[in-house]
């Protein structure tokens, strides 16, 4: 009986230890994580994620995370089983040259789960998104941004023995991101302005609510970069030519965007196949 209590203590050590080091090296790779750059050299990045609210102490089981950056990407990965009536998790977004994260809503004033980074002259310059990434339909996760700089995601699941994988998504960009090259051309003596686009935005996003912020950022580095030309005018007709095309000829290989063409409204210059 001694020998089984023995092994049974030894057992349980080990167990504790090797749970012990996971914790900590789960820490320990977000506090050394490096940040992102943006096209202004300022450093931002995702911060260690708290839960904040939880009806039933006894469902939150587990709590992990782990972070990892690649190029212009950084992904925060939270595992939890939530409580049936929703686990609130702060995720504080470190801003610190006066950007702000902004989710997008639709004309209902509905909320998504992806937004866009602004810089403190309210150009967009990144992506963020939330996700579910094991989600059979019986969990819901929404997001809401707190003072500009904090993520509060709120998960419902009505399984409270399964552990919630969520993931959180920041991406710096710039016009690189999404065109490998632009020109302002002639072709039949009407002035386009033609885009080279890369897989980065031909490819889509799975994601609908991430394609729509992709949308607006690609559409801000296009401002940014040539607003400026001469050749700009018609900004709305503009617009709507490159959101139709963005929609609906991603695999083109050009996107040729023409000025003189009528700024009419963005189903009347889908229904003319991009060319109102």
């Amino acid at each position: 009986m001694k020998r089984i209590s023995k092994n049974f203590i030894t057992v349980l050590t080990v167990f504790l230890i090797i749970f012990g080091l996971a914790q900590v090296t789960s820490a320990t790779m977000i506090e050394k994580s490096t940040f992102l750059t943006t096209e202004e050299n300022n450093k931002i990045k995702i911060g260690l994620p708290k839960i904040i609210s939880k009806a039933k102490v006894e469902t939150i089981k587990t709590n992990l995370y782990n972070k990892v950056i690649e190029e212009d990407t950084e992904t925060l990965n939270i595992s939890v089983v939530p409580s049936t009536d929703g686990t609130t998790i702060q995720v504080p977004l470190e801003l610190d040259n006066g950007e702000i994260a902004v989710l997008y809503k639709n004309e209902l004033g509905k909320s998504f789960n992806s937004g866009n980074l602004y810089n403190k002259d309210k150009h967009s310059i990144g992506v963020i998104n939330t996700e579910l990434i094991n989600n059979d339909g019986k969990a819901q996760l929404t997001s809401t941004v707190k003072n500009n700089n904090i993520l509060q995601l709120n998960v419902k699941a009505k399984d409270v023995s399964k552990l919630i994988h969520i993931q959180v998504k920041m991406n710096v960009t710039s016009f690189a991101t999404y065109f490998t090259n632009s020109e302002w051309i002639h072709r039949s003596g009407i002035t386009s302005l033609s885009l080279s686009q890369n897989p980065d935005i031909s490819g889509g996003s799975k994601s609908s609510d991430l394609n729509k912020v992709i949308k607006i950022d690609a559409w801000d580095k296009i401002k940014s970069v040539h607003s400026s030309n001469e050749k700009w005018y018609n900004a709305g007709g503009l617009q709507d030519q490159f959101e139709c095309h963005f929609d609906f000829a991603k695999k083109k290989n050009l996107w040729n965007l023409e000025p003189h063409r009528p700024d009419l409204d963005y189903f009347s210059t889908v229904l003319a196949s991009c060319n109102p």
